[in-house]
């Protein structure tokens, strides 16, 4: 009898340990993303997050720019956290606001507002001082020096990476971080463009090409007429 009994309770500890063996591992917690969130579209383009939050059908989305990808269903992960896995796809894509929309995997991500945004304003006007953050240059603000419909030339520091990026006035999100090029009105670009270098740091001088940004309500309505993910677009 005893020997039976020291037999059973081995045999219970051995089916324990091999339970222990075989448990599912602990799933990693979803992570947020907001505006200023650093991504890599496809594994390899780096660009920063606009905004997040959702579209009219509930759907957690996010905002960044066209060119940071060349097709729909293009992954997008965390720079710096790429083990916490595709945090969604590109939904869609408009060349010519240069924006795209992020359809955000609930299970890996979640939508965040970014810290000191209040809301969300039209395009900043000549005069008006905005700010930009980025995944290359960080925070950085400057003149808008001006405005043709939906794009804005400003002189807020902007590079390579830097390209979604959330662009503020007051603390409310007017655009989205484009490009870096000399506005329309100021001549073409061998006038100024060959002098003035490309900003890789606000501090480096006064003097580099503008940033180029386009107008986040336009590019909201312009998802919401098309009837695509993001229409009706509202941030977390």
């Amino acid at each position: 009898m005893r020997t039976t009994r020291l037999a059973r309770l081995a045999a219970a500890a051995v089916m324990a340990g091999a339970t222990a063996l075989v448990a599912p591992a602990v799933a990693q917690a979803a992570v947020p993303v907001g505006g200023g969130t650093p991504v890599l579209v496809n594994g390899t383009a780096g660009c920063t997050i606009t905004a997040a939050g959702f579209d009219a059908s509930g759907a957690p989305v996010a905002f960044t720019a066209a060119h940071c990808s060349d097709r729909i269903n293009s992954p997008v992960l965390l720079r710096g956290n790429e083990d916490a896995g595709v945090i969604g796809t590109i939904a869609t894509r408009n060349e010519i606001l240069d924006y795209s929309v992020i359809r955000l995997d609930p299970g890996v991500a979640f939508p965040v507002r970014q810290a000191g945004v209040s809301g969300r304003a039209p395009a900043p006007e000549f005069g008006d001082i905005v700010c930009k953050d980025g995944m290359t240059t960080g925070h950085s603000c400057g003149i808008t020096w001006q405005r043709e419909g939906a794009r804005f030339w400003s002189q807020a520091c902007a590079g390579f990476g830097d390209s979604g990026g959330p662009m503020t006035k007051d603390g409310r999100l007017v655009g989205l971080v484009s490009g870096g090029h000399m506005p329309p009105a100021a001549g073409s670009l061998s006038s100024l463009g060959q002098v003035l270098p490309s900003c890789v740091h606000p501090a480096q001088s006064p003097f580099f090409i503008p940033a180029l940004g386009v107008s986040f309500d336009a590019v909201v309505a312009d998802a919401t007429e098309r009837n695509w993910p993001g229409r009706g677009f509202q941030m977390a």
